[in-house]
């Protein structure tokens, strides 16, 4: 049986995987000049992509995994963070693309998985994903 507010999720992933694919694509589209920009963009791009298309295909199972939706978000928020702050921590913010970049795709991601924890701790039981 599907998951009650599957449609929800099912857009924040697709949403997740998008954000994924745009950051993997980010330094041919913007041009970025620091070479640890180009790879930090392709890991965490595949990364946030690769755990949205399992999270969509636990959505698309009859019995999901439990407490994957938890540990995605986690994973998510991680990724988030490190994308946020990695360009002052990996020196590449003098390439003001790939930091404008790492920086507004990071607060996204890590917003979206906060957004998805607090509802996910404070719901009713019933309403438990």
């Amino acid at each position: 049986m599907l998951k009650q507010s599957w449609k929800t999720e099912a857009i924040i992933d697709v949403a997740n995987l998008a954000l994924g694919g745009f950051l993997f694509l980010s330094p041919w589209i913007f041009g970025f000049s620091s070479r640890l920009g180009w790879h930090t963009s392709w890991m965490a791009g595949a990364a946030i992509g690769i755990v949205a298309i399992f999270s969509i295909a636990d959505l698309l199972k009859p019995v999901s995994i439990p407490m994957f939706f938890e540990q995605e978000e986690w994973i998510n928020l991680t990724i988030g963070a490190w994308l946020a702050v990695c360009p002052w921590v990996l020196s590449f913010h003098d390439d003001a693309m790939a930091m404008q970049v790492h920086l507004v795709v990071g607060i996204i991601v890590a917003t979206i998985a906060v957004v998805e924890l607090w509802a996910l701790h404070h719901s009713s039981p019933h309403q438990r994903i």
